[in-house]
């Protein structure tokens, strides 16, 4: 995992995606946050922007709940979008 590559500016999208998370699951997200960024960069380099929907899509299945999913979900494609 170590040799991995991540582009700054998707590190930086990733943890904007994480705050969103935790605004929508609540306080236990930051450790569901933790988890998935591991498993996301342990898949390969993160080079490409599109990248970043892997992350999304870890997320997402973390959420039970299909209204706050859905939420979620609008909200990170929207914030993908400004970057």
């Amino acid at each position: 995992m170590a040799g991995n590559r991540v582009l700054p500016v998707l590190n930086s999208l990733c943890a904007a995606l994480d705050e969103v998370f935790v605004e929508e699951v609540g306080p236990f997200g930051q450790l569901v946050v933790s988890e998935a960024r591991e498993k996301w960069r342990a898949a390969g380099h993160r080079l490409k922007t599109s990248d970043v929907e892997d992350y999304v899509a870890l997320l997402a299945r973390e959420i039970p709940e299909p209204s706050q999913r859905s939420q979620f979900l609008a909200r990170a494609r929207e914030l993908i979008g400004t970057y």
